[in-house]
């Protein structure tokens, strides 16, 4: 049976959470599940102004109006123990875009008894199953430096001798670009943890975006806190300092956490080894600055732990 579109104002009435909240769709995996539904109805009768105008009120940009969409159409979802769906519209949709193949391996394992069930999970868990059979447990990336010149033979020389090495480890040294993972899996784990962080900015900062005085947000052309976390840095920052003030100490003490996890976010998107690295030195500085020199209380930790989680490779 076809969920009959609703209303503007319906639907807005069923998004009673904050923006950026966890329940923003539902409490539990059926209030999602039929928030999607009236999500995925509303997008096929309204016009395109009118879905517009809505996502730009209700703070939903178009990528999570797009998969709440795909939640509804889902026919892996439907087969489904309602009982055991996440209560997540991220951790559903990582659900959705598993092969048939992944999600019966999941559900012969387990993955569904997990509770709480978050994306990151789910996500972890195909990047590891993708990686069966190639035989590998653990890949560590390591450069080697060469302080001068060696010839063709003193190269194969030293390999082997690290090869040897390794071996007492039950380990394996293989020479080229990349390692032997997947390159898509490596992607992949990056775009899921960079998922996470936008969860994480979006609860940490959705509702003083909302909130902000529309000359402020129209000024950044700003139409909801997931536009300001998709901009570049400096329109980030920019946007908190024109709404705080220039004191710089105010921005560091109170946006100094959304800007770290602002900075892993953007590091998880780049395919660019040179701009992680420079990130990486922008989260050091940071933390030279403003949790040494000035000594925001806690800024040096929570900039640290945000490296250790975000930001391994």
């Amino acid at each position: 049976m076809n969920t009959p579109a609703p209303t503007p104002a319906v639907l807005a009435e069923r998004l009673r959470a904050a923006p950026g909240s966890k329940d923003r769709f539902g409490a539990t995996a059926s209030e999602v599940l039929e928030t999607a539904a009236l999500v995925a109805a509303a997008h096929l009768d309204w016009d395109k102004a009118t879905i517009a105008a809505f996502q730009d009120q209700q703070g939903i940009h178009t990528k999570v109006w797009g998969k709440l969409v795909s939640i509804a159409k889902s026919k892996k979802l439907k087969v489904l123990p309602e009982k055991d769906l996440p209560a997540s519209y991220t951790a559903l949709y990582a659900l959705e875009v598993m092969s048939p193949q992944e999600l019966q391996a999941a559900l012969t394992e387990g993955l569904l008894q997990i509770h709480p069930l978050s994306s990151r999970v789910i996500l972890d868990w195909t990047k590891a199953f993708r990686l069966r059979g190639t035989g590998i447990e653990q890949e560590i990336p390591l450069t080697l430096v060469l302080r001068q010149d060696l010839s063709d033979q003193q190269q194969r020389d030293l390999l082997m001798a690290l090869g040897h090495v390794a071996e007492d480890f039950g380990a394996e040294v293989l020479q080229g670009k990349g390692g032997v993972r997947q390159a898509e899996v490596k992607v992949e784990a990056r775009q899921a943890r960079a998922q996470e962080i936008e969860e994480l900015l979006m609860r940490e900062i959705g509702e003083v975006v909302v909130g902000a005085p529309d000359a402020i947000k129209s000024k950044f052309h700003l139409e909801s806190a997931l536009d300001l976390i998709s901009g570049s840095r400096e329109y980030f920052t920019g946007f908190f300092q024109v709404l705080e003030g220039k004191e710089k100490e105010l921005f560091w003490s109170k946006y100094g956490r959304a800007y770290c996890l602002k900075i892993a976010r953007d590091f998880n998107l780049s395919e660019s080894r040179f701009e992680r690295s420079q990130m990486k030195k922008r989260i050091e500085q940071a933390i030279e600055r403003w949790g040494i020199l000035n000594a925001i209380p806690g800024f040096q930790e929570t900039a640290e732990e945000i490296q250790q989680t975000y930001m391994v490779r």
